[in-house]
């Protein structure tokens, strides 16, 4: 105590200052190495925030993997949204790795031009973009590398795909855990592995599936799907027995996952000599109409708006008018929350048919590609023999309603096979001479119930995966070059492996943007600016108006080249410049109002984000002086 008395104010002052500031960059330096995940995200889709599904995907992790995120900082400076999207990447990876336990490892790098850094980034596939005339490249990508050097590359991160940024990467960490290539079996009644007209090469959509899928192809009497089957793929299903739709029931009762296509009436089947029997219609009515899910194989949708218009030979003279059955649907269409169909732009369709949930379903529907409200279901027969687009299109009369093409559906189902296996046809010529030979699928115990809910996604037509609605093909020097005109094949894979994910993957949504506009602005700036429109256009009628009835009026001239007006063609011209200034202080008063409205909520925005907080801390902070004060006046009395 004598020590402290000797000690002036001014130095005990600035020790205590000393010992506080110590304390504080020990207590910033200890909080960012231990509450890194302490977070409080006010963000409108929880941005910042992990899902469970990421979480208990990358809780599967057993092997460490790196992630190499190259970025040029440069870039940034050139493109500020990209460089606030890097912001993004780099604080969700950061979050991925902490969630990890320190099975993941982030190394940011700078890539810098002719270092090795950026050798090793050409070397991933890192893809650069110039950044200047001097041919420097700036990158902004990534590779993810697992123990067993797995690779999986991001060449560069759009910032429009950003609403999918965590499933993208969820994916990625799924797939480097899980390399294994994902097992799809197919059940089809169409020449897909094989087209005659194609000298029995694979269709080109085999190609694409095969790149990123192992396909086993499934027989007609089977009775049973594999256990290691991921995605079951069935196109334009056409009289299946029923050992093989309890194989299918069964396969999704155990948890299975199924990728359906099935259309009112397949058109490529339909025009192929020697049809094989898989023309004509397709549907899964045993299995659905249990399951709770209404799909009419009589009935295709006719859109209006998606028409596309050809010219058909009808009763030996040419038509040229809209044909109902073909259709492009572009992205106002498509499911832009969806993985599925996110970032596809245009799926081109042939006499597809509509989904929808039968009254009493429990299944939950997710509309995936939607017809637009001017669109009508039309008999199928109309398709199934001579084309007549005229006399389709004559009929046509819309319902007023959008239609479901293709959608995705989960959900409790039972089995359409309620007591069990179908009893086996007996041949008795076939047993005895195969008696010896025969092979006994063990069936599993039947399941009446599924224990997880149903992941299935169901495109109602089936013509999108032949060749001439997607590609186009042709020759260059002596070569075939295949080039996508629409996004059918993206559809499918797509679907693949999004069905072929964990159920944590498959439950991942879209996030939604970082930025976010300011539509209530944009909204008052497009309402006005579509007055000002319609007050130009006025003023254009007008003046036409006008010059017609000065043309209509007559002019005479002297010999000098002055013209001389009547008094009706001065009492016109006053009134157009009387018109004139009263339209342009219409247009005066539009932009006045459009400056006013916007300063008005830019005025309100401020208040709101400046002033608010300071005014309610003034608020609390006067109720809570009122309060000490009243209650030091209460223990002065009683004192």
């Amino acid at each position: 105590m004598n020590v402290l008395e000797n000690i002036g104010r001014k130095k005990l002052t600035v020790a205590g200052m000393v010992v506080a500031a110590i304390f504080l960059f020990f207590i910033n330096i200890w909080s960012s190495l231990e509450i890194q995940t302490a977070q409080l995200d006010l963000t409108e889709n929880n941005l910042y925030t992990l899902s469970q599904g990421s979480k208990e995907v990358i809780n599967t992790i057993d092997e460490p993997i790196t992630f190499r995120l190259y970025y040029s900082p440069s870039f940034g400076e050139i493109s500020p949204p990209h460089g606030n999207y890097f912001k993004r990447v780099r604080e969700l990876l950061e979050h991925f790795a902490v969630v990890s336990g320190g099975k993941i490892d982030l190394k940011i790098i700078n890539p810098i031009s002719f270092s090795v850094e950026e050798d090793e980034a050409v070397k991933f596939g890192i893809q650069g973009v110039p950044l200047d005339q001097s041919g420097e490249l700036g990158y902004f990508g990534m590779a993810a590398v697992n123990s067993t050097d797995d690779r999986k590359i991001v060449p560069f991160f759009n910032p429009q795909r950003e609403q999918f940024l965590e499933y993208d990467l969820t994916r990625l960490v799924y797939e480097l855990a899980e390399p294994k290539k994902k097992k799809i079996g197919l059940i089809t009644s169409l020449l897909i592995e094989a087209d005659p007209m194609l000298q029995y090469k694979p269709w080109p959509i085999m190609e694409q599936i095969t790149q990123f899928f192992e396909v086993k192809p499934v027989e007609t009497k089977a009775t049973k799907i594999d256990d290691d089957i991921d995605v079951l793929l069935i196109v334009h299903p056409k009289f299946l027995q029923d050992n093989l739709l309890y194989a299918i029931d069964q396969f999704v009762m155990r948890g299975g996952r199924l990728l359906v296509f099935l259309d009112p009436q397949n058109e490529t089947a339909r025009m192929t000599p020697r049809a094989p029997p898989g023309a004509g219609s397709s549907e899964l009515k045993k299995l659905f109409d249990v399951w709770g899910i209404e799909f009419d194989e009589n009935k295709f949708v006719g859109d209006r708006t998606r028409a596309i218009r050809v010219q058909a030979p009808v009763k030996g003279r040419d038509v040229i008018a809209d044909y109902l059955s073909w259709g492009i649907y572009d992205k106002r269409a498509m499911n832009a929350d969806d993985i599925v169909t996110g970032q596809l732009t245009s799926i081109s369709l042939a006499s597809a048919g509509s989904l929808d949930l039968k009254t009493n379903s429990k299944l939950k529907m997710i509309p995936l590609l939607q017809t637009s409200k001017i669109a009508q279901r039309i008999d199928a027969e109309l398709v199934r023999g001579e084309i007549n687009p005229e006399a389709i299109l004559k009929q046509f009369k819309s319902e007023n309603k959008s239609f479901t093409i293709a959608a995705r559906f989960s959900g409790k189902v039972k089995s359409a096979f309620p007591d069990g296996a179908p009893k086996p046809k007996k041949d008795k010529k076939k047993e005895d001479a195969n008696s010896d030979n025969k092979k006994i699928t063990k069936l599993g115990p039947h399941i009446r119930e599924t224990k997880t809910d149903l992941n299935m996604i169901v495109m109602a037509d089936t013509d999108l995966l032949t060749s001439r609605f997607w590609l186009q093909q042709q020759e260059f020097f002596g070569k075939k070059i295949s080039t996508p005109v629409s996004n059918n094949a993206d559809f499918l894979v797509n679907s693949l492996e999004n069905l072929g994910g964990s159920q944590a993957l498959i439950s991942l949504r879209s996030r939604g943007f970082s930025v976010r506009p300011f539509h209530t602005i944009q909204d008052i700036k497009n309402n006005a600016e579509d007055k000002y429109r319609e007050t130009e256009q006025k003023l254009t009628e007008k003046l036409k108006s006008l010059q017609g009835k000065l043309q209509g009026l007559g002019m005479k001239s002297q010999a000098k080249g002055k013209v001389i007006l009547t008094s009706a063609q001065q009492k016109a011209f006053e009134n157009f410049r009387s018109e004139m200034l009263d339209v342009r202080k219409q247009l005066r008063d539009v932009q006045l109002a459009l400056r006013r409205d916007i300063d008005q909520l830019d005025t309100k925005l401020k208040i709101i984000n400046i002033w608010s907080m300071p005014i309610l801390i003034a608020v609390v902070a006067m109720i809570l002086a009122v309060f000490r004060r009243r209650r030091y006046s209460q223990l002065t009395v009683q004192g």
